[in-house]
């Protein structure tokens, strides 16, 4: 039974790290690289396990939906550039610390935990991806590798291994991701108005939801009234997690 309970538990952590690099990918510049991984098939692969995961939050028909519209590369550049723009988009921003913190040391601080998170799993820099550390992008790319080490871990080490990764996804979700990213989809949907990137929108306000709920996190979330201004651009260089074109590190086998 607890060899069948262990199987069960695998098989969902690949699955929300499946979900988890789907949004990912989604919400990053789309290139010849993308949306190669998001298709109906693809979708469908996840359908078995995601009424468990996802329990009626609205994120299962969110993500299927996102396979029915038009992925042709140049519809969805279109699409992206309208909605976010060549500078931070004052009506979506994309990054944690452009919500809620009204001075400069406030943004460092947050920007220094997060980076803290990636160190501590031995998330590096990437040069190929240029994006800020606090990107939805990149954040829902750490916990895509959180939750893949977690599977990682307990098929190689046990539970005493992989608690230590839930752990981290509890205090991600509870301290950044889930503060912010419900109302930075919700904007993204009001932005989008149709179409592909409302489905996104939908699918990652829907996902985070059942996240937060599924490993009982209650975050302080943000509100409209939370963003701020925004006179700059975006800096270049990004911390990545190990996943295809977005990073180079591997879950590393554990001592």
């Amino acid at each position: 039974m607890a060899g069948k309970i262990t199987e069960q538990a695998i098989h969902e952590a690949i699955t929300r790290s499946h979900v988890y690099r789907l949004l990912s990918a989604a919400l990053l510049y789309p290139n010849d690289a993308f949306p190669s991984g998001i298709t109906k098939e693809s979708i469908s692969e996840l359908r078995p396990i995601l009424p468990a995961l996802l329990d009626g939050d609205g994120a299962q028909e969110a993500l299927t939906a996102m396979a029915s519209h038009d992925l042709s590369l140049d519809a969805l550049q279109g699409q992206y550039r309208q909605i976010f723009g060549h500078t931070i988009s004052q009506e979506c921003p994309p990054y944690e610390t452009e919500y809620g913190s009204a001075h400069v040391f406030q943004q460092a601080q947050r920007l220094g935990d997060i980076a803290g998170f990636y160190r501590a799993f031995g998330v590096e820099v990437s040069d190929r991806a240029k994006e800020r550390l606090d990107h939805i992008a990149v954040e829902l790319e750490f916990m895509s590798f959180l939750t893949l080490k977690e599977a990682y871990a307990l098929t190689h080490h046990g539970e005493e291994k992989a608690s230590i990764c839930r752990d981290a996804q509890r205090k991600f979700l509870e301290e950044h991701l889930g503060c912010w990213a419900p109302l930075f989809a919700q904007l993204l949907s009001r932005k989008a108005s149709d179409g592909f990137y409302r489905s996104v929108g939908s699918s990652l306000e829907a996902f985070i939801t059942a996240e937060c709920r599924r490993i009982a996190v209650n975050p302080a979330q943000f509100h409209e009234g939370d963003v701020r201004p925004i006179p700059q651009e975006p800096e270049g260089g990004c911390f990545s997690c190990g996943m295809d074109d977005l990073c180079a590190v591997e879950p590393r086998e554990e001592d």
